[in-house]
């Protein structure tokens, strides 16, 4: 009897096992690997975007939740190794892992992925300070012991040409029908632009690291997609005077910036963009009891998701969803989307599948809660 109990307060006592909160979605892709497909992974607050190409692998970011709710680096790490376990001739190898900004909600995942996984390439913006800083450095100690591991400091100085920047670090991938192209068309800024002088957390706009974002291009054929990562307003509007009179910003695909902050999207950006469909990365708006997630920080904002149902195409559909959206921190209402706008909030892991005609459609694979 005294064993019995003592086993029944030993359950009581433990620490409760997190469940994945997104199902796997390999049995809903299409059958070979001849298309694009972009993984929007379901990892709660947070980014973390898996580029799967015929020849390659590119991962955007390593970072989430990690709370009561979702250990992000556990959901990652059993995304990836069903990933791999899928695509054997890519044999547990990254081509190239980007990093767009040492926050921690884009980089916590970083030391896993280098223990678990092969990186061939890998770039961020070069700064080490920020909540996400260690990890950065991470990245920055293990290429300079990794010889087989490359690295690109992405510095909006480099970046010399409205078009964007690239080398054989930024798009190392040489597939042999299709051949994906990667630019990138912003970095760390050495000087202030004269952004002003206006705070927020403390910060004025310069001083912001979201400001100092790796901004991506990927094209795959007639198809595009843009991933900001925590660009702001201050960026985003220099972004698109250095591009203006390009296509470089006209995209099919848009990772929504700043998980749908209400400074991360812009409408002069979406109508630069004329984007066919977009994809918020944020955490489920129906976890509540938490300090750092989607609920506390309002994501995403009810006008993102009015700009982008402006914006985007009436003829680009999704499944209807009665989804919640913010009007602040911790205020959110219904809102029925019917335009192509999904979020991993709202629909699990989400996977954009892209031809190179331009045709596409999406997997979701829906939330199983806890």
């Amino acid at each position: 009897r005294l064993i019995l109990l003592a086993l029944v307060f030993l359950v009581a006592c433990a620490p409760a096992q997190l469940k994945p909160l997104s199902p796997l979605v390999d049995d809903k892709l299409s059958p070979g690997n001849d298309v694009w497909r972009i993984h929007f992974i379901d990892i709660g607050q947070g980014l973390s975007v898996l580029h799967e190409f015929p020849c390659g692998a590119m991962l955007v970011d390593t970072g989430g939740e990690d709370d009561q709710f979702m250990i992000s680096d556990d959901v990652l790490a059993r995304y990836l190794d069903a990933f791999f376990a899928r695509r054997t001739d890519l044999n547990h190898t990254i081509d190239l892992l980007a990093l767009t900004h040492p926050h921690i909600d884009h980089t916590r995942g970083t030391e896993m992925l280098l223990k678990r996984y092969k990186v061939r390439n890998a770039i961020d913006n070069g700064m080490e300070q920020g909540s996400g800083g260690v990890q950065q450095n991470d990245l920055h100690r293990w290429s300079d012991s990794h010889r087989d591991t490359r690295y690109f400091a992405v510095n909006l100085a480099d970046i010399t040409t409205p078009t964007g920047l690239t080398n054989d670090i930024i798009d190392p991938f040489k597939c042999r029908d299709i051949d994906p192209q990667v630019h990138v068309l912003w970095g760390a800024v050495a000087k202030d632009p004269g952004w002003g002088n206006e705070t927020r957390y403390g910060k004025t706009p310069f001083q912001n690291l979201n400001n100092h974002s790796v901004v991506l291009r990927v094209d795959f054929g007639k198809a595009s997609a843009l991933m900001t990562g925590d660009l702001e307003v201050q960026g985003i509007g220099d972004l698109i005077k250095r591009t203006a009179g390009t296509s470089a910003l006209d995209v099919d695909v848009y990772q929504v910036g700043h998980h749908g902050s209400f400074n991360g999207t812009t409408p002069e950006l979406v109508e630069a963009m004329s984007p066919k469909l977009a994809v918020f990365s944020m955490g489920s708006p129906e976890w509540r009891d938490c300090q750092w997630c989607g609920f506390a920080y309002g994501h995403p904002r009810a006008t993102v998701v009015e700009m982008l149902d402006r914006g985007l195409p009436d003829t680009q559909k999704r499944k209807p969803v009665e989804a919640l959206v913010a009007t602040t921190g911790k205020i959110f209402q219904r809102r029925h989307i019917e335009r192509a706008i999904y979020g991993t909030g709202w629909d699990g892991n989400v996977v954009v599948e892209m031809r190179a005609d331009g045709a596409w459609h999406v997997v979701t694979s829906g939330r199983s809660g806890r």
